[in-house]
C-alpha cells in the first residue's frame, strides 16, 4: 500500500502581493498578445496600435511607482529599528558603566574601611605592647623581648630539631643552599676564627669545578700533587696569619663542594686578634685572586670535621656537606681537631694519652686479682 504524499500548503500571501501578482500577469498577456499582433502585422504589413503600447507603457510606470513606494517604506521602517536598536545599545551600556563604577566605588569604601581597621589594631597592640613595657620598667624587671632568636643555652640549639637556625652553617660556616637556605643564618659579631672562601685553588680543583659531574677531570691531576699544593700554600700563608697573632687552629677544606671547597679556617687566640685579621686581609689580593674573609662561627672543630674521613670510611666522599681538610705537617694544631685546648682536663701530651688506656687496664687488672684473693 503506497503512503500517501504529504500536501504542501502554499504559501500565505497579502492582499497587496496578490494584487501586484496579477496586474503583472496581466501585463505579461499584453505583452505576449501584443508581440504576436507585432508578429503578424510584419507578415501581413500592418503593425500593433500605439495606444495598446502606451497603455503597456502606463502600467509599467504604474507598478515601477508602487515598487519603490514600497521600497521607500521598508527603508523607513529599517531606519526605525536601527535608531530603536542603538538607542537600546546606548542605554544598556550606560547602565553597565554606571553599575560598574558603584562596584569599584564599593571596594574602594571596603578598602579603605579594612586599612583603617587595621591601622587601629596596629595602634593598639603598639600601645599595649608599650604600656606593657612601662609597667616591666616601673616594676623594677627588665623587659625581654618575645622574639628572641634562639640562644646558644637553648635545648636543641645548631641540631637538626632546630628549626630556626641552620646546623650545618653553625658547624662548618658554609651552607649549600646559601641565602636561599629555609633557616637562618646567623653571622656573628666577633669571633676568633677567620673563614676565607676559596682562597686554596688548584689547577686540578679548577677542572673539577667546571663539571662536578666529570669523574675523568682529576685523572691527570693525583692526590700526591695536590698534597704538594698544599705543602707549599702552608708554609706560605700560615706564617703571614701568625703574624697577627698567636694561631690555635689552621684548616683548608678539600671538600669538592662549592661552598666548602678551597676554604680557609683560621681560629685565633682572642676575637681581637681575628678581627684584626680580618681588617687585614680582606680585600687583599692572593694568587691573582681578591680574598673574602668572614667571621665564622666554627669553634668546635670535632662537630665541623667529617668524624668519618680520618677512618676514609665517609660514604659521601669529598661531597660531603661536612669538612673534609688537608692534614697539616708534622700534624700540627691536633689538639684543636680534638677541642682539647677548651678543656683543661684533656692537656696531656699525646704520648700521655696513648698511655691512659694501658694505665686503665692494668689497674682494672689489680682490682680483679684482689677480688679473687
Amino acid at each position: 500500500m503506497a503512503t500517501p504524499t504529504p500536501q504542501i500548503s502554499a504559501p500565505v500571501i497579502s492582499q497587496k502581493q496578490r494584487k501586484a501578482a496579477l496586474r503583472k500577469e496581466r501585463r505579461k498577456r499584453k505583452r505576449q498578445a501584443l508581440a504576436q499582433a507585432r508578429e503578424c502585422g510584419l507578415k501581413s504589413g500592418a503593425s500593433g496600435t500605439p495606444e495598446e503600447e502606451e497603455e503597456i507603457n502606463e502600467d509599467d510606470d504604474e507598478d515601477n511607482d508602487i515598487v519603490e513606494a514600497e521600497r521607500q517604506r521598508l527603508h523607513k521602517e529599517w531606519l526605525e529599528k536601527e535608531r530603536l536598536a542603538q538607542e537600546e545599545f546606548r542605554l544598556r551600556c550606560e547602565r553597565e558603566e554606571a553599575v560598574r563604577k558603584r562596584k569599584e566605588e564599593d571596594e574602594r569604601m571596603i578598602k579603605e574601611e579594612w586599612e583603617a581597621q587595621q591601622k587601629r589594631e596596629q595602634e593598639e597592640r603598639e600601645k599595649k605592647q608599650q604600656e606593657k613595657r612601662g609597667r616591666e620598667l616601673e616594676n623594677g624587671g627588665p623587659w625581654m623581648n618575645p622574639e628572641a632568636p634562639v640562644t646558644v643555652s637553648s635545648e636543641n640549639f645548631g641540631t637538626e630539631r632546630d628549626v630556626a637556625n641552620c646546623p650545618f652553617f653553625l658547624k662548618t660556616g658554609a651552607c649549600r643552599f646559601g641565602d636561599r637556605c629555609s633557616r637562618k643564618h646567623v653571622y656573628p659579631t666577633a669571633s676568633p676564627t677567620l673563614m676565607i672562601r676559596g682562597m686554596f685553588v688548584t689547577f686540578g680543583m679548577e677542572e673539577s669545578r667546571r663539571d662536578d659531574y666529570d669523574i675523568d677531570a682529576w685523572l691527570e691531576h693525583s692526590e700526591e700533587e695536590l698534597q704538594e699544593s698544599f705543602l707549599d700554600f702552608y708554609h706560605d700563608v700560615l706564617p703571614e696569619l701568625k703574624s697577627v697573632g698567636k694561631v690555635l687552629q689552621f684548616k683548608v677544606s678539600c671538600n669538592y663542594e662549592p661552598h666548602l671547597r678551597g676554604n680557609v679556617y683560621v681560629q685565633f687566640d682572642t676575637e681581637e686578634q681575628c678581627k684584626e685579621a680580618f681588617i687585614k686581609f680582606n680585600g687583599r689580593w692572593y694568587a691573582g685572586r681578591q680574598l673574602h674573609c668572614e667571621l665564622c662561627p666554627v669553634t668546635r672543630w670535632k662537630n665541623a670535621i667529617c668524624g668519618l674521613f680520618d677512618r676514609q670510611k665517609c660514604p659521601k666522599g669529598k661531597h660531603c656537606n661536612f669538612l673534609h681538610v688537608f692534614r697539616n705537617p708534622g700534624n700540627e694544631f691536633w689538639e684543636a681537631d680534638r677541642d682539647l685546648h677548651l678543656s683543661p682536663d684533656r692537656t696531656q701530651k699525646p704520648a700521655e694519652i696513648r698511655e691512659i688506656p694501658q694505665q686503665t687496664r692494668e689497674r682494672q687488672a689489680e682490682e680483679q686479682e684482689q677480688k679473687q684473693e
